[in-house]
């Protein structure tokens, strides 16, 4: 069993971006971030970002809205971020709690700041391979395949979760690679079965050590990207099992140390393209 170290991963790629902000005369990228009640995984998230953004460079601010906020004034402060010219990328960190309609909510970002990637518009370019921002997560994992080599090309790839943020995005990044992708969901009979025959299991529903070794092939790619508290100890936990899946897979990325540094990573990258698209610096 190989561990599939997202930490290492993206700190040469943050290295990368703070060499890159550190050579330029201009303005530095700034990076915004909205986030609306204060979810366990949301403030972790939001706290780990605007830590890394700080340590390679970036200007940014935290935007904090009461949980019971009206979506007006979730609206109003996309729409002032939106038009501030100093913004080179901003996001709305999911869930949302309460009634809001997301959806409507983070496709009022503009496409150019849509450093995370959610808009539809985003989303439909990943779908058809255009330039855009990817969703951070799910490029996140596909850099991960691609420094330590795994193939995607021709492989079965099972992934629990169809969310905007990881399950969508990357069923359209594997399929372009030529994998072949089912999606699984709360209405998925046999999971186990499904998962059992998959080369690649991807779970990104947010259920402590839901993924045990009976749901995964001898030899596969297990790829954690839910993040919790486990109930039981109070400590941060995976969907996986991580000590008992590790015996059965090849490749398993840990929690923390995984999937979460890879997405903050990724999402400072596309900052970073964002602000040399506006500033016009290569």
């Amino acid at each position: 069993m190989k561990i599939l170290d997202g930490k290492t991963l993206s700190e040469k790629i943050l290295k990368q971006i703070s060499e890159t902000v550190q050579s330029i005369s201009a303005r530095p990228p700034r990076l915004d971030m909205i986030i609306v009640g204060n979810d366990f995984a949301s403030e972790k998230y939001v706290m780990m970002k605007e830590k890394k953004a700080k340590e390679v460079g970036f200007d940014g601010a935290i935007h904090r809205l009461a949980r019971d906020c009206a979506e007006s004034e979730i609206l109003q402060k996309i729409s002032e971020l939106n038009s501030y010219d100093l913004v080179d990328g901003f996001m709305v960190q999911l869930p949302i709690p309460g009634n809001h309609d997301s959806r409507k909510l983070i496709d009022t970002i503009s496409v150019e700041k849509d450093v995370d990637g959610l808009t539809s518009t985003s989303l439909g370019r990943v779908f058809k391979g255009q330039e855009g921002f990817a969703p951070a997560t799910a490029v996140g994992v596909m850099k991960l395949f691609a420094e330590y080599e795994i193939g995607i090309k021709g492989a079965r790839v099972v992934i629990i979760g169809a969310s905007d943020i990881i399950g969508l995005p990357l069923l359209g990044l594997m399929q372009l690679q030529g994998a072949t992708v089912t999606i699984a969901n709360e209405f998925t009979k046999d999971l186990s079965e499904i998962t059992s025959q998959a080369d690649i299991v991807v779970s990104a529903v947010g259920q402590p050590k839901l993924i045990k070794s009976k749901y995964i092939k001898l030899g596969a790619v297990v790829i954690d990207v839910g993040i919790s508290k486990d109930p039981l100890t109070g400590k941060l936990s995976g969907d996986v099992d991580f000590e008992d899946v590790s015996n059965v897979a090849a490749y398993i990325t840990p929690v923390p140390g995984g999937v979460g540094p890879m997405t903050v990573a990724c999402l400072l990258e596309n900052t970073l393209s964002a602000w040399k698209l506006k500033t016009q610096v290569s």
